[in-house]
Order: structure tokens, then C-alpha cells, then sequence
């Protein structure tokens, strides 16, 4: 891996992938993970979980890093985790699944699917410049999930989740996450969704699209 790279891989999958090919995938996830998998109740859910899983390992390989699934351990807030020298974060929203990876920092990643929600319900995790820039563009839903996806990458690299959720500020390029300041990126991976990564430090993106059979072969 390059330093100051971080590298996003992205599937969109909307079919439900064969019972075969599922639970292949299953085996080659740590148990604890099964169960997580297993608890879903939509397949999708299920599906878009497991495949991160897979992703993950397509790209530990693809980058030639000597870590199996069976090395994931869960840190603080049960954020998963494999080793001190690189950091991970998966993200999945309707049909899409991501995963960033990066050298000697954290990471963090969010994708969400454009769908109708009752905005006013989410202005208190917005400060008052931030909701105006919504309320005031033509695609306010749209800018709505840009602004939405920034700041979920940077609680999500934070780890305390929605706790600070109303404690981050974006000021592009950056966004503060309560008193930390990080770097953004916001990448186009389809028309209907948002993406967006940060990290502690500056960075440009390496983004590559995988395909289900690329995923067929990994043992």
C-alpha cells in the first residue's frame, strides 16, 4: 500500500446472489461474524453485511497484505479492526457496498442510497450555515445525503458514533468531529448515491470497482 493513498473498493450487487455462493462466502467469515450476519432479518441486510466481509478480503489480497478474516478483532465500540499499521471501514446502502483502507491512519467511509426521508427530522445534527446550504440548493434531498455522508465517514473514523454526530462542522476541505480535524473526499460511484471518506490526514483516492466474480475465487 502507498502512503497517503486511500484506497476504496465498491461493488454494486442487486440481485440476491445463489444459496451456494452465500453461504461459500459464509464459511470463509470468523463465527462471530455468522451470527451478526445471521441475525438479519432482510435479506439484503444480510447479503450487503456479508459481502463487506468479502470485499475486505479481496482487498487485503489485491494489496498484498498477509491478513486472513480470521485476524479481524473488535476495538472500542465494536469497531473492527486488524492491525496498528492500516485501517479499514465498510459501508453498504441499497445496492451498493464499500470499503476503504488506508497506511499509518484511520479511515473512515459512509455511502447512502438517495431516498425520501422527512428532512426537518435530521436538521439538529446540521448547524445553521450547513442547513441553509441544503434548504437553498435545487436538490436539496440530494445535497441533504452529500452533507449527510461527510459527516457519517468522519463519526464513523471517530468510533463514538452518533453520540458527536451534532458535534461535527464541515468546512471544506475539512470537517471538525468534535475536536479533531480531518480531511475529506466525496466520490461519485453512481448517480442515486453519495459517498464520502476522511481521514486524519490528506490523501487521494485509489477507487476500483468489483465485480461478484471476482469474489468467486477467494479462498
Amino acid at each position: 500500500m502507498k502512503n497517503n493513498c486511500c484506497y476504496l473498493f465498491y461493488i454494486e450487487q442487486s440481485e440476491q446472489i445463489s444459496e451456494t455462493v452465500f453461504n461459500d462466502f459464509l464459511q470463509q467469515v470468523p463465527l462471530d461474524f455468522q451470527k451478526e450476519i445471521a441475525a438479519y432479518k432482510h435479506w439484503q441486510s444480510a447479503q450487503n453485511s456479508l459481502l463487506g466481509k468479502i470485499i475486505l478480503l479481496f482487498a487485503l489480497n489485491k494489496l498484498g497484505l498477509s491478513f486472513s478474516l480470521n485476524d479481524l478483532k473488535i476495538g472500542k465500540k465494536d469497531r473492527p479492526f486488524l492491525d496498528a499499521t492500516f485501517d479499514f471501514n465498510i459501508s453498504h446502502s441499497g445496492n451498493i457496498i464499500a470499503v476503504a483502507l488506508i497506511n499509518y491512519a484511520k479511515i473512515g467511509v459512509d455511502v447512502e442510497k438517495h431516498r425520501s426521508i422527512n428532512l426537518p427530522l435530521f436538521k439538529k445534527y446540521f448547524d445553521k450555515d450547513e442547513w441553509q446550504t441544503i434548504e437553498q440548493n435545487s436538490e436539496p434531498l440530494k445535497t441533504f445525503f452529500d452533507c449527510w455522508t461527510i459527516k457519517e465517514s468522519a463519526i464513523k473514523h471517530d468510533g463514538r458514533g452518533v453520540e458527536i454526530l451534532s458535534k461535527t462542522k464541515i468546512q471544506a476541505p475539512k470537517i471538525y468531529c468534535d475536536t479533531t480535524e480531518l480531511f475529506y473526499q466525496q466520490l461519485k460511484i453512481h448517480d442515486e448515491y453519495s459517498c464520502a471518506v476522511c481521514s486524519e490526514t490528506d490523501f487521494q483516492i485509489i477507487k476500483e470497482e468489483v465485480f461478484l466474480n471476482d469474489l468467486l475465487f477467494l479462498k
